[in-house]
């Protein structure tokens, strides 16, 4: 990213193809770059901020382009806490494309992909959790990803880890100022006191790095691979649970050929379902490289849904039992399909530690069930309440990781009698990882990283 701060940068803050379309103009120059542009009943660097005006932006000819509503910010009170004007114009890729070539004329420069919240940032008018919740909030793919990047955005994950760093830095100052009274043998404070609030302290920063694992499946979501034998009715699951007939079912074994992906949500949950080629050994190199593909499902894939014809096998129990693949336990499913073709009781089977549903995907038998399952075994495992923390980014994980383990390290140094200093360094090390998150300690490469992953306008 070009190191141009004090640039005044214009961009298409909407994306293509709507009705109406935002133009954002922000810097020292936004108000006297959108004047020598605007035309409207008065000046725009004589209007009140927070204000709404009408009028035509034109070109260096004096030719209107466009009809526009011009809306004022005033610095440190806008987004990018720079003086900031977004035009709100007619959509289409020409008119904004000339727009934006007539701002740029006017003095402004092209924006950076995530210039806008980047200067946001460096304004100090979010940190930097906040700054990458943006992005988040932008591609959020279910209403649990949107809701904890919502969150992550209002400064939750800010507050705590500034509630964490005050803590610290309360211990640091006990161990450093026992340091000046060393020779003098005074304990200002004792052991077992630093041991409680060290442990406090751990279990907030393993409670908030442990939360990833249900932040990934927000973020993330979870993927579920469907596979089993030809004509166990994969696809016909497939499309029940899309409530879709998405997949190609006929009577003819090795119908799929490839795998197929779609998705739905459930309890605000993102689950990718990928209907797989039927697994058995065959000459035909199409449908072998097919199976392959569905291989590589299963060794992928969070959760396995393996289905079994239970109506064409003499003991579906046992078959089931065979039929899931080795080194799953724990994320595989079996569904005992064509329970509708089924005569007599249907006994509940036990496959330990695998959960065997009865499932007709003709009559909808057990479906519900199965979407129940889904849910147990992804944010099910996860028992949190409703206000806790969700962590969904890898680098805060990572980043809480380093902070509990740099408090490990302080507290067993205390514990074995080694000097304040050594703690205290531990300690100091656990602080600036956190900062990390919040970018109070941050590198100008993780900056391009982060912002550079935006889209330009954002």
């Amino acid at each position: 990213m070009a190191d141009h701060a004090t640039d005044t940068i214009a961009a298409v803050a909407t994306a293509p193809g709507g009705a109406l379309a935002i133009l954002r103009l922000s810097g020292p120059g936004a108000l006297p770059i959108a004047d020598r542009v605007f035309r409207g009943s008065s000046s725009l660097a004589d209007r009140q901020p927070f204000t709404v005006t009408h009028g035509w932006i034109v070109n260096d000819r004096d030719e209107r382009i466009d009809e526009v509503l011009a809306t004022i910010f005033h610095s440190p009170h806008s987004y990018t806490g720079e003086d900031l004007v977004e035009f709100s114009c007619h959509g289409g890729a020409l008119v904004t494309r000339r727009l934006l070539e007539t701002l740029v004329a006017a003095g402004a420069r092209l924006a950076d992909p995530g210039e806008y919240t980047r200067r946001a940032f460096l304004n100090g008018r979010i940190d930097l959790s906040q700054a990458e919740a943006v992005a988040d909030v932008i591609r959020s793919s279910s209403d649990r990803a949107h809701r904890a990047s919502i969150e992550q955005l209002e400064g939750r994950l800010g507050e705590r880890v500034r509630e964490i760093r005050r803590e610290l830095l309360e211990v640091t100052a006990m161990l450093e100022l026992e340091i000046d009274f060393a020779e003098e043998g005074i304990e200002l404070v004792s052991r077992g006191e630093l041991h409680r609030k060290l442990e406090a302290v751990r279990g907030m920063l393993e409670e908030a790095r442990d939360s990833y694992g249900l932040g990934r499946i927000y973020r993330e979501g979870v993927s579920v691979a469907i596979v089993g034998k030809p004509n166990a009715g994969k696809s016909s699951i497939f499309n029940a649970l899309l409530r879709s007939s998405r997949a190609i079912v006929t009577e003819i074994p090795g119908t799929t050929r490839d795998t197929l992906e779609e998705s739905i949500t459930l309890e605000g949950v993102l689950l990718r379902l990928t209907d797989t080629a039927g697994l058995r050994e065959s000459a035909d190199p199409v449908e072998r490289e097919g199976v392959e593909r569905s291989k590589s499902a299963i060794e992928t894939s969070d959760i396995i849904l393996v289905v079994v014809d239970a109506s064409s096998s003499p003991d579906p129990g046992g078959e089931a039992a065979s039929a899931i693949p080795p080194d799953c336990a724990g994320r595989s499913v079996v569904l005992l399909n064509k329970s509708d073709l089924v005569a007599g009781s249907r006994e509940p089977v036990v496959s330990e530690p695998h959960r065997v549903l009865w499932t007709s995907a003709t009559t909808g038998e057990g479906l519900e069930e199965v979407r129940r399952e889904l849910i147990e075994q992804t944010v099910g495992r996860y028992r949190r309440g409703s206000g806790e923390l969700v962590v969904t980014s890898p680098r805060h994980r990572d980043a809480f990781d380093r902070a509990a383990s740099g408090i490990n390290s302080a507290d067993l140094a205390l514990k074995e009698g080694a000097s304040n200093e050594f703690a205290a360094f531990d300690i100091r090390v656990a602080v600036a990882a956190l900062a990390e998150i919040t970018g109070e300690v941050t590198s100008e490469e993780l900056l391009n990283h982060i912002f550079g992953s935006f889209c330009i306008g954002k």
